[in-house]
């Protein structure tokens, strides 16, 4: 997976949950948005589709809510930059020609987009928010040009003490927050993050430790003695996954009973069934977003290639979580 397609999801993941989409508004919306909005009736659509329009990777959340006093239906488009991007405005402008056009044809009418800029790089942004400014025109030209603007959210101008205490009723936003800000930083960062969540839930620990991991190539070993410095050595077993390699040795040590050719055959088996396991997660992470520790452990208890690939057919199949649950117990019997 590539970088980008990383943070991409660990973004799609963390907004797909109503309250994170919701604390974020609340924490780092300018005023003048956040007092029209009713936060408390905030929904999201169930039929949210990430778009890839234009050959271009973006994140669209629908939402009904309560706005000035009548209910609406509107996009937030949330583009997440590492760095400051001079095309950033014009893609969101193509992402919105492509809601529009999909509006018009699908409804005969346009819904308003917000568009959201979440930037996590090392420096600041330093670019003009409005698209008229990008014209070196005399004022009077300006209010023919388009006048776009978005919502910038920029991690690196926020301090880590005043995210903790802006988001200290949502563990998970302010982790994931803390961790694209420092994505770029020495891993210690990660340290003391860890230190501040041994008391939460081990599914956002590892919803974090994940897309550090993936995200910076080489940190596992780092990332697992820092997990196992801060009392997390269960978790750090748990998350550190060799696939095809471990599977590999496995069967390498059993051909010294059975013969070594034997043996590479056994590993790259018992690899194949890994990486097919792991197909799997992927995919319901993909369709449902974040699932459990629980979810992930029965799936490896499957233990037959055919059986797995029949649950990664029902993971793309299914309408829910719950009922992939219900086919996983059947497989499991």
């Amino acid at each position: 997976m590539s970088q980008l397609k990383v943070h991409d999801k660990f973004v799609d993941q963390l907004f797909s949950d109503r309250k994170n989409l919701v604390d974020l508004i609340k924490g780092y919306f300018p005023p003048h948005l956040k007092e029209q909005l009713d936060l408390s009736t905030v929904r999201l659509k169930k039929d949210k589709i990430t778009s890839t329009d234009y050959n271009q990777y973006y994140l669209d959340f629908i939402v009904t809510a309560m706005l000035n006093g009548r209910w609406v239906e509107l996009y937030f488009i949330i583009e997440h930059k590492s760095y400051p991007d001079k095309g950033s405005l014009i893609q969101v402008l193509s992402y919105s020609v492509v809601k529009y056009q999909e509006d018009m044809n699908k409804h005969g009418q346009l819904r308003p987009i917000v568009p959201v800029i979440l930037y996590h790089g090392r420096t600041g942004w330093n670019l003009p928010w409005n698209f008229g400014d990008y014209f070196d025109v005399p004022e009077p030209y300006k209010k023919y040009m388009l006048q776009l603007e978005y919502v910038l959210i920029d991690l690196s101008k926020i301090d880590d003490q005043e995210l903790l205490m802006k988001l200290e009723e949502n563990a998970r936003l302010y982790a994931a927050l803390y961790a694209l800000k420092h994505i770029f930083s020495e891993l210690n960062k990660f340290r003391v993050l860890l230190w501040k969540l041994m008391d939460i839930d081990k599914e956002t620990i590892e919803f974090i430790i994940n897309y550090v991991v993936r995200a910076r190539e080489g940190s596992k070993d780092k990332m697992e003695k820092i997990l196992k410095e801060v009392s997390m050595p269960t978790i750090a077993e748990q998350w550190i996954e060799e696939g095809f390699k471990e599977g590999l040795q496995k069967g390498i040590e059993e051909g010294k009973k059975i013969g070594l050719n034997e043996g590479r055959e056994i590993g790259f088996r018992e690899g194949s069934l890994l990486e097919a396991q792991e197909k799997v997660v992927e995919a319901l992470q993909e369709r449902f977003g974040m699932i459990s520790g629980s979810t992930v452990q029965k799936i490896k208890q499957i233990n037959t290639r055919e059986l797995v690939n029949g649950l990664f057919r029902i993971a793309l199949r299914v309408d829910s979580l719950e009922q992939f649950e219900v086919e996983l117990k059947k497989a499991l019997q």
